[in-house]
């Protein structure tokens, strides 16, 4: 009966710490959620003014790229990796390119033309900004689906102690 007692304590003092986890990883998440949506409003602030400096033809669908545009690169991909650290489970990187490493990459900001006002490229900024946020946020909510699966498990384990 003592090892019983033993291993729910055990059981229990993991369900404490994984459940003291799962609330951080949640308040964590809201932040980055939190942080993304700000900076996407904020973006698209900088993204009006500059529209409104240009004109409403200069900063459109316009000079967005089309099927008979030249080829080139994405300046910033996400990649996912099975991290060996976390037990197969899998996380997202964000990786910028940079102009040297491929000649094919392109500013998107000159699409709009060479002078381009500030706000243009603040924006550019808070949505690179916003991007990285999101991916840390798909992290923490892989984190925090994993830590719920642990936690579902070690209360099956303690209702199955409980119950000899």
């Amino acid at each position: 009966m003592a090892e019983a007692t033993e291993d729910l304590d055990k059981i229990c003092n993991t369900l404490d710490k994984l459940t003291l986890d799962a609330l951080s990883l949640m308040e964590e998440e809201i932040l980055l959620k939190l942080n993304v949506e700000n900076a996407m409003c904020g973006g698209e602030s900088h993204l009006a003014k500059a529209r409104y400096i240009m004109g409403q033809n200069s900063v459109s669908c316009l000079q967005l790229p089309t099927e008979n545009s030249p080829e080139f690169s994405a300046v910033a991909k996400v990649y996912a990796s099975e991290d060996d650290k976390l037990f197969g489970e899998k996380s997202y990187e964000l990786q910028l390119t940079k102009k040297t490493e491929d000649e094919s990459v392109q500013d998107p900001v000159r699409w709009f033309g060479v002078l381009v006002p500030q706000n243009l490229n603040y924006a550019q900024n808070m949505f690179r900004q916003a991007l990285q946020w999101a991916v840390q946020a798909v992290n923490v909510q892989t984190q925090l689906e994993q830590t719920i699966i642990k936690i579902q498990q070690l209360k099956a384990a303690k209702a199955a102690v409980t119950a000899k």
